[in-house]
């Protein structure tokens, strides 16, 4: 008998990480600790080993605390509209994308100012820009992501 090689399938496996699910829990670890605590996880001594800042920010009584607690506040949203509240995936992918296209300004800024740990800051950089590629690919170019549906 003649040997042919199978043609690969041109459907993904079921077990393909996708964009909209990788967000989820991207979004929800970040909501999680920097709600609960960010010294602890993000500090200069955190257990994430990424200290995004070089200084203790304090508790929520201090300005630093409570707006680190705000932005952890803003991921749980996010994360709980694609969990709880309906968001669809595409609406999930363009909320997502927009943050990480949106934040590169303030982000690569924080490589060079003080108080900040500028190695993290320049690989949450890289982090965003490659979500953000990988976000604008998943919902079918810059023409959908900016499509009102």
């Amino acid at each position: 008998g003649t040997f042919q090689a199978r043609k690969p399938t041109q459907t993904p496996s079921k077990m393909a990480l996708t964009y909209s699910d990788a967000m989820v829990p991207y979004f929800g670890m970040y909501a999680l600790t920097m709600c609960w605590d960010p010294d602890m996880f993000w500090g200069p001594n955190g257990l994430g080993q990424l200290p995004y800042f070089s200084k203790e920010l304090g508790d929520s009584t201090t300005a630093g605390g409570f707006f680190a607690r705000m932005v952890g506040l803003g991921f749980m949203i996010m994360f709980l509209g694609k969990t709880r509240f309906g968001v669809s995936d595409d609406a999930w992918m363009k909320t997502t994308v927009t943050f990480h296209v949106g934040s590169l300004w303030w982000f690569w800024k924080l490589t060079t100012a003080a108080g900040w740990t500028p190695w993290v800051w320049q690989l949450q950089c890289l982090i965003n820009v490659v979500f953000a590629a990988w976000g604008i690919q998943s919902v079918g170019g810059v023409d959908k992501l900016l499509k009102q549906d």
